[in-house]
């Protein structure tokens, strides 16, 4: 087996482990201890006391610890074994399941994605994060994104959403006029002025 490398993210509550071989198909996945797990990996990973999120991508494993209660020294050797026991199983790695409901996508839809894909993504995978295209909202050109692995949550998370994301957006797709996280989306539902304020401008436009 090949040696398991460790490497710091800039999100300190995040460690990205290149396992030496592949390890998933298509688009990186997170999983939480809250959702269901099928990934046996994952599974592997989040039973690990203190780890509280996975992300697999092709060739790397993102593990996000739930503070800093537990060290990354005490973490690493838990982490070595439960990889360890997933990978000599030498299971095939599945192809992520693609939800019907998410297909098919907009020709906008489809620009975002082909520039998250090939100006983001990458660029986010070296330090063991993922940018989730979550919807478009044509109305006032906003696009929700879900950022995960050690982007989830990382003290340099708004910057890397408001300079790096949302530049390559908006200067790709002009139809884009801003790109903001789920989190915000959420806060904004929960807000009666804010839902009082997207009624009057589907109503009537913006003023």
């Amino acid at each position: 087996m090949n040696p398991i490398e460790f490497e710091p993210t800039p999100n300190p509550d995040a460690l990205r482990i290149l396992p030496g071989r592949r390890v998933s198909h298509g688009q990186p996945r997170q999983f939480t201890r809250t959702s269901p797990v099928a990934d046996p990996l994952a599974a592997e990973l989040l039973a690990i006391d203190g780890i509280e999120r996975v992300l697999i991508g092709a060739d790397f494993v993102t593990v996000v610890r739930e503070d800093a209660s537990r060290t990354w020294d005490s973490l690493r050797p838990e982490i070595v074994l439960a990889l360890s026991d997933a990978l000599d199983r030498d299971l095939p790695p599945e192809p992520p399941t693609v939800p019907a409901e998410s297909l098919p996508l907009g020709e906008i839809e489809q620009q975002i994605e082909v520039v998250l894909d090939r100006w983001v993504r990458p660029l986010l995978a070296a330090d063991g994060g993922e940018a989730v295209f979550v919807r478009f909202d044509p109305t006032d050109g906003t696009v929700w994104i879900r950022m995960e692995g050690a982007c989830g949550g990382c003290p340099s998370g708004s910057i890397t959403l408001k300079r790096g994301i949302e530049q390559a957006i908006r200067r790709w797709v002009p139809e884009v006029t801003r790109v903001l996280p789920v989190e915000a989306e959420r806060a904004r539902e929960n807000d009666p002025k804010a839902r009082f304020r997207q009624w009057i401008a589907g109503k009537w436009g913006s003023r």
